[in-house]
């Protein structure tokens, strides 16, 4: 018996069926970690231009989807009202948008069911939704495109962190 037979043999289904390396495992769990921790900082940003991170504001996005917490916040720092500089708020609104990105790729990952390849290593994330010819879409990536998923969530965290930052700064009453 080989070793693969062997390490099925004795993993539980919900560990085989899968059709994922452990790497590949690993690498969408990165994703979600990420992405959860890009959408906590999404939060503190919207309440941050809303009304600091302990004030009215973290009770306003609370529930907040990351979609409308990306659209508050556009809304707020591009406001006539915003005291925010334009190069600030162009800043916001590119960071906002890597952000988008970032999250709405994490979607097709983390939102599809998943299947084998013909690509040995690789692994299938199926669309929900059916093509023109009635199939469903498939998009197959490696443990490593997986990976840079997660390295691109994580950044686009950062990104949102260190612009959060500046807003403070800029909205800070002197």
């Amino acid at each position: 018996m080989d070793q693969e037979a062997i390490e099925d043999a004795v993993l539980p289904d919900y560990r085989t069926y899968t059709s994922m390396s452990i790497e590949g495992e690993a690498a969408v769990g990165r994703i979600a970690i990420w992405a959860a921790w890009l959408e906590q900082t999404l939060a503190h940003f919207c309440s941050a231009l809303i009304n600091g991170r302990a004030g009215v504001g973290s009770t306003l996005t609370e529930g907040m989807t990351a979609s409308q917490l990306i659209q508050t916040s556009k809304k707020i720092a591009l406001s006539v009202y915003s005291p925010l500089s334009p190069e600030l708020q162009e800043r916001v609104v590119k960071v906002l948008s890597t952000a988008k990105q970032a999250l709405d790729q994490r979607n097709r990952i983390l939102h599809a069911p998943v299947g084998g390849s013909l690509t040995p290593g690789t692994t299938a994330f199926y669309s929900r939704r059916l093509n023109a010819k009635g199939l469903l879409d498939a998009v197959v990536h490696s443990p490593e495109e997986l990976d840079v998923m997660g390295a691109k969530l994580h950044a686009a965290m950062e990104e949102v962190w260190d612009c959060m930052g500046d807003v403070e700064r800029a909205l800070a009453v002197p």
